[in-house]
C-alpha cells in the first residue's frame, strides 16, 4: 500500500461502534434501476453509511456532495435529511435523500466526500471519496478523471455491463497512478441479510472473504475484477495518508476512492 506524508488531522465525522469487520461503505441507491436518466428529469438516491451487503444502516452525517457534468462543470445536488429503518437493530437511522436533474446529454458523476470516520474494529480512520455515473443517452464522460485525492477511473464503461463481465479501472492518488493498493469489492443486496443466511465457511463461521472481496492494483495502478451477479457493486481502493487523532489517540488515516458500478442480468436475443 502506497503511503503519502500528511499532517495529522482531527476526526470531525461519525464515530462507529465496534462490530463485525464487514465492509463499511458510503452507499448510493438511486430510484432509477441502473443509473440511466432523462434530460432534465430528477434522479433521487437514498444515501446511507453502513454495510451494503447485509443492508445494515448507521446514523449518517450530512454529506458533502455535488455533480460533475459531461463538460466537467460542478453543479449542486439537493440534500434532504430523511430516515431509514435498520432491520438488524430495529432502530430508525438518520440518512439522506440526494436529488439531481442532469442538464446535458452524456455521463455526469454524482460525487461525495465523506466525513473522516473511525472504524474501531479496524483501528483506522477512513476518509471516503465516492462517485456514481448518471447516464443520459450519449456515452461521453464515463472515463473522466474527477481529480479527487484518491480515485478509481473506469476503463470499462461502468454501465451496460452484464453479469460475469470483467471490470477494469485505474487507481490514482494525488493525480498519480497508485500501485499495489488494496481494493475491496462488495455487492449492494438491497434487502436485510441476517447472520443465518450469510455465506459460511467449512467451520461454520461467516465467510467474510465472500462478502467483501479483495484485489490489488498492479504496478501501473490498474485493477480488474469480475462482477458475477446483477445489481450495484462498490469497488473501492484505499491507501494510508498520515494519521488522525481521536480523543487523544492516533490512528492511521486511510483515504478510500469508491466507485459504484451497475451490472445487468445476462441478455439473450431469442428468435
Amino acid at each position: 500500500m502506497r503511503k503519502s506524508v500528511a499532517a495529522a488531522c482531527v476526526l470531525v465525522g461519525l464515530i462507529v461502534a465496534g462490530g463485525m469487520a464487514f465492509g463499511h461503505f458510503q452507499t448510493f441507491w438511486p430510484d432509477t434501476p441502473n443509473g440511466y436518466a432523462r434530460l432534465g428529469e430528477k434522479v433521487t438516491w437514498q444515501y446511507f453509511w453502513g454495510h451494503p451487503y447485509e443492508m445494515i444502516v448507521f446514523d449518517t452525517p450530512a454529506p458533502d456532495v455535488y455533480a460533475v457534468t459531461p463538460a466537467g462543470e460542478h453543479q449542486s445536488v439537493s440534500v434532504q435529511a430523511t430516515t431509514m429503518k435498520d432491520a438488524d437493530t430495529g432502530k430508525v437511522r438518520k440518512v439522506y435523500a440526494l436529488s439531481y436533474a442532469p442538464e446535458s446529454l452524456g455521463d455526469s458523476w454524482l460525487v461525495l466526500a465523506g466525513k473522516p470516520t473511525l472504524i474501531e474494529e479496524e483501528e483506522e480512520v477512513v476518509q471516503d471519496y465516492v462517485k456514481q455515473c448518471v447516464h443520459v443517452m450519449a456515452e461521453v464522460g464515463w472515463d473522466r478523471e474527477i481529480g479527487l485525492p484518491i480515485e478509481l477511473v473506469p476503463l470499462t464503461r461502468p454501465y451496460g455491463l452484464e453479469e460475469g463481465f470483467a471490470f477494469t479501472a485505474r487507481a490514482y492518488m494525488d493525480g498519480k497512478p497508485l500501485p499495489g493498493a488494496s481494493v475491496e469489492i462488495e455487492k449492494l443486496n438491497g434487502f436485510y441479510v441476517d447472520g443465518d443466511t450469510l455465506p459460511k465457511d467449512q467451520f461454520g463461521m461467516e465467510d467474510v472473504p465472500m462478502i467483501t472481496r479483495a484485489a490489488r492494483t498492479n504496478v501501473n495502478g490498474y485493477v480488474t475484477y469480475t462482477l458475477d451477479e446483477p445489481g450495484w457493486w462498490m469497488v473501492s481502493v484505499s491507501a494510508e495518508s498520515g494519521e488522525a487523532t481521536v480523543e487523544g489517540k492516533s490512528y492511521p488515516r486511510v483515504l478510500r476512492g469508491g466507485l459504484w458500478v451497475h451490472v445487468e442480468k445476462e441478455f439473450t436475443v431469442r428468435p
